[in-house]
Parts: C-alpha cells; structure tokens; sequence
C-alpha cells in the first residue's frame, strides 16, 4: 500500500502483513510531488514502477487519479468518483480527466446520479462505470449510539455535517424563523463546525431564532444525537453519496433531505426517507408537513426496522471489481 503520508485514524486498522509505503516525507516534498509533474513521474517511477503490484487504486478524484494513469506497469487500474461532476470541481482540466480515467480498467462511482454525470459530461463509456455505495462501520456506530445525551421535550430535527457552502445550513435558520412565526413546537440542532460557522451564528441572531436553534458543535461521537433525534433533515445543494445519511439510516431514523446526489436510490421512492426539491421553500413545506402530522414519520421508522445498508454486498462487488 502506498500512502501520500503515513499517518490516520485507520492506519492502525491495516493489517501487519500488508507493506505500506509513505511518499511524502515533509511539506516540501508534498508540495513538489502534488504540483510539479516532472517530479511526480520521477517519484512514481522510483517507488511505484520499481515494485510489482497486482492492482492500483485513485480512491479520490483528479490528481490521486493522474498518479494510477501515470504507472507504466500493465496492472488493473481503478479510479473513484465521489460527487456529481456537475456541481463538484475535480481539479484537473478536461483533457486530463478525459486521458486519465480512459487509462482506467474501471471507474467506481459512489451513486447512479454520479455515474450518469460523469459519463454524460465526459462521453464516458457506461460499462467501464460501476456504481458502489460507500461502505459503514455498522457495528461501530451502532455501539457508540448508546451514549446517553439530553433529549429535548419538542419535536427535534437534527442536522449533522461540515458547515461548508454546499451544506446549506442558512435554510434551516431560515426555516426556523419562519416555523416559529407560525407557531410550531420545534428544535433544530446542528452538530458539526467548519467555515460557515460564524455566518450561521450571525443568522441566528438575526433572526432571532437561539430558542429554538441549538448549536452543538463538533461531536466525536455524533451518533446518541442522531438515535435521539425525532427526524434527521438534510440541506445540502449537493452531496456526492450521504454518508451521514446511510448512518441514520443504520439507527432507523426517519430523514428529510434535499434530493442531493444518491438520496433517491437510499430512500427507495419514500420508504426510508423523504427526498425534496433542492430549495428553501420545499425543505420547509415538507418540515411543516411532518410538524402538522401529515407525513407519518412513524411508518418510514417501521420501514426501517428492515433496512439493510448492504455492507456484505459492497465489498464482495468491491473483491471482484479488484480482481477483474
């Protein structure tokens, strides 16, 4: 195994007999092997090509992609995609894509939303593409959701995620000023951090929605929120495949989500999940709609109880996508 840098949470996980190879040594080899190419082949070929793999694997988009194409070894070479190309930046240029992933054996994309943009914009053949749902550490998450947290005495939507641009959590302070115009009885928490965090506390304030709008901040161990929560909501403008939406789906969750990338196929045309239109207006009709009792959330948990997220499936398709 060939890493950028040997370090991770999940490095530990790796087994002993496997060798790993660490590329970068300090920030300034990272930066020349990421941005200048000559030296990037030069690594390339002294680490890579020097040995005998059986298969190479670009598990992100774009330049982990180049450094697969680049191995002159005959090997089977596998590329991911994990967003909607439409919406999501690879970082290379269109001829580099075009080239790298036509020197793949197989591309794997994280839903069947991502599979068709990708092969729609760049003229990719569909039979090189095959579509593989991201794998969750069910035992794990289950375990660690038993963690007593405070649960609130009104009807909570939870929401958990990086808040980053995409993630769109200014629609639920805006949704939540209008919900408490109305009247309803309701909270929402946000359960995460990132670059948009200050933007949301402004919004709060603004809107005058702190008793109803709770930020928990980065969690360890987000999942006793999500088991405790009475609905998940989701308000993303894109995602490529929700990882945090298979994890409630895991805990038998009820979701509303914005229909992102991947949540139709998760929620099987509304029997684990309701998907809206991606706008501030449909999130919050469907919000209303569930507050007022008119969608059942009791009926999609009850679905729920005989969800499966498919773990075994995923990584027998995964074994034989290695070995051909």
């Amino acid at each position: 195994m060939i890493l950028l840098q040997k370090k991770g949470e999940f490095l530990k996980d790796i087994p002993k007999n496997v060798n790993v190879t660490e590329i970068r040594k300090n920030n300034f080899q990272y930066v020349f092997f990421r941005f200048v190419s000559p030296y990037r082949k030069y690594i390339i070929n002294k680490i890579i090509n020097k040995k005998k793999y059986d298969v190479a694997i670009g598990f992100f988009e774009g330049r982990s992609a180049t450094w697969v194409a680049d191995i002159k070894q005959k090997i089977r070479k596998i590329a991911w995609i994990h967003n909607d190309v439409n919406k999501f930046n690879i970082g290379i240029s269109e001829k580099e894509i075009i080239d790298t992933y036509n020197k793949m054996d197989k591309v794997i994309t994280v839903s069947e939303v991502a599979k068709a943009s990708f092969c729609d914009k760049y003229k990719f053949d569909e039979e090189k593409v095959e579509v593989l749902y991201n794998l969750i550490d069910e035992k794990n998450i289950i375990e660690k959701s038993k963690e007593e947290v405070k649960k609130n005495n009104v009807f909570t939507f939870t929401n958990v995620g990086k808040m980053r641009p995409q993630k769109r959590q200014d629609r639920l302070i805006k949704i939540a000023k209008n919900l408490k115009n109305d009247n309803y009885k309701f909270k929402i928490q946000i359960i995460g951090n990132g670059p948009e965090e200050e933007k949301i506390k402004k919004l709060i304030k603004d809107y005058d929605v702190e008793d109803v709008v709770e930020l928990l901040g980065l969690k360890l161990n987000p999942y006793p929120y999500i088991k405790q929560a009475d609905c998940i909501v989701v308000s993303s403008d894109f995602e490529g495949y929700s990882v945090a939406i298979q994890e409630a789906l895991l805990l038998k969750k009820a979701i509303v989500s914005t229909n992102v990338s991947g949540v139709s196929e998760m929620f099987e045309n509304g029997k684990y999940g309701i998907a809206t239109e991606i706008s501030t207006e449909a999130l919050e009709k469907t919000m209303k709609m569930i507050l007022d009792g008119t969608i059942n959330i009791k009926k999609i948990e009850a679905n729920l109880e005989k969800f499966d997220c498919g773990n075994n499936q995923i990584i027998r398709k995964l074994i034989n996508l290695i070995e051909g």
